[in-house]
């Protein structure tokens, strides 16, 4: 894999958030033979390059291919209609091992050497977060043996089953280490200023959205049981109106690649919008109103059409907006999903109770709404209680992962139970996956898997 070292957005965002200053000493230093820098100061690096990775293209191309999104100009057209080449992703893939990955280790190393184990514990939950991230994305990936240049120099790519595996056991070591000695620096963690017990209930989280991946929503409930447990615990990226600290789809939509995402023909915004109301496909009844929510991601529709405009500079995508990364309602959404598949007796009950937790934090986010508690008489559509409750889920799920990766996520492993439209009628599915990017198809000749996977092949999980 390829040094990558374009990190100048990385750098102005970290210090428009905090005090980070010798994180940016050196920067032409391979981030593979680091000289020795304290834990500390390494920490809010690696956060801000994990938001960054989570909130920007990755999430704008999952945001296209979930038909929350679409590509209306420039290279963002042949994106929206699927036609992507490796290229396309060296930059996720980069930043993703060397901003995070590689820094994360480092981080956690000398974190471990200083006897700072709840530092260490941190470290170790960002580098799940980011390589759970990018299997999901990309299917197998180097793990055991990546960003160790001078041992693993032609790393190995390790079966995602595996991987998956192996992120439950690292989530279950930084969750002891949580517990031991040394404490979080509250200047340095910008999510939760050194609280041990928000990180844990992070982790735990990290572990239902690994185990639901995997298709194990036993375990999957369980974890999340113990996880993120109200929406002030969850790990929610800050940003500032102030260069470098903006919210990244401010940035792309406003500074920079103004028109070419928007939100034509988009089916999260025909769901909220309130003016289809008691159309097909529309969320809007007594017990729901989305007006607000439809306001805060869209603006409307010439009458007769699907023609939504996107949110530039304002609601989501305002400078100062927070973008959710691991959140106590995906928590919920977890629990509310796994309970209604298991569907055993009681589970329904648990997974109404979950949904209902998450549409009661939707009346506190958006003011003025409604979000009524449902029974199982109330939910809309039509079928069996369960089948209806289990739709209600997914499609709230899809609805909270806007902008996100989570959405793109759900539809591989459901194989697109919602129904999601295709951006073009000669595709055989959704895509599947990411590509593997071009930068290690040429340097890592030996071990990227051969032949290379298309974009409508599935993930090994997703088989």
């Amino acid at each position: 894999m390829k040094h990558f070292s374009k990190l100048a957005f990385l750098l102005t965002l970290g210090l428009a958030l905090g005090s980070c200053d010798k994180f940016v000493d050196d920067l032409s230093v391979d981030p593979n033979n680091p000289s020795n820098v304290d834990a500390t100061n390494t920490l809010q690096g690696v956060i801000v390059a994990d938001a960054l990775v989570h909130e920007a293209e990755a999430a704008r191309l999952s945001g296209i291919w979930t038909a929350q999104f679409t590509g209306s100009i420039a290279q963002y057209i042949p994106l929206n209609n699927y036609n992507v080449t490796s290229g396309n992703f060296d930059d996720i893939w980069d930043t993703s091992y060397y901003g995070v990955v590689a820094q994360a280790r480092i981080t956690a190393a000398n974190a471990e050497a200083a006897g700072v184990f709840r530092l260490q514990g941190v470290a170790q939950i960002l580098e799940a977060h980011m390589i759970g991230t990018l299997t999901s994305l990309f299917g197998d990936i180097p793990y055991r043996e990546a960003v160790d240049r001078a041992q693993f120099p032609q790393p190995a790519f390790d079966p995602q089953p595996q991987i998956y595996d192996d992120l439950q056991k690292a989530l279950d070591v930084a969750i002891a280490n949580l517990g031991k000695s040394g404490g979080i620096p509250a200047a340095q963690d910008i999510f939760f200023a050194g609280s041990a017990p928000k990180w844990a209930g992070v982790a735990n989280t990290l572990k239902a959205r690994y185990y639901l991946q995997t298709k194990n929503y036993a375990a999957a409930r369980t974890a999340a049981q113990s996880g993120i447990s109200s929406p002030a615990n969850s790990m929610i990226m800050p940003h500032l109106d102030a260069s470098g600290g903006q919210n990244v789809y401010f940035q792309f939509t406003v500074n920079e690649r103004g028109g070419y995402l928007t939100a034509t023909n988009s089916y999260a915004a025909q769901l909220l919008d309130p003016a289809r109301a008691g159309m097909a496909n529309n969320r809007n009844t007594a017990a729901t109103d989305e007006s607000a929510r439809f306001d805060y991601y869209f603006t409307a529709a010439p009458t007769g059409t699907t023609n939504y405009g996107l949110q530039e500079g304002e609601g989501f995508s305002a400078p100062d907006a927070s973008f959710p990364l691991v959140t106590y309602v995906e928590n919920q959404l977890i629990i509310a999903e796994a309970s209604a598949i298991l569907n055993s007796s009681g589970d329904n009950a648990t997974a109404l109770t979950a949904l209902n937790n998450v549409r009661a934090a939707l009346q506190a986010q958006y003011a003025g709404s409604t979000y009524a508690p449902y029974t199982l008489a109330t939910l809309p559509g039509t079928g069996t209680d369960n089948a209806k409750l289990l739709r209600e889920i997914r499609t709230e799920r899809y609805l909270t992962f806007i902008g996100q990766i989570g959405a793109f996520n759900d539809a591989r492993r459901t194989n697109n139970a919602l129904g999601l439209p295709l951006k073009t009628s000669g595709a055989p599915s959704l895509p599947q996956r990411f590509l593997y990017p071009q930068s290690e198809i040429n340097t890592n000749r030996n071990q990227v898997p051969s032949p290379l996977p298309g974009l409508f092949d599935q993930t090994p999980v997703n088989k």
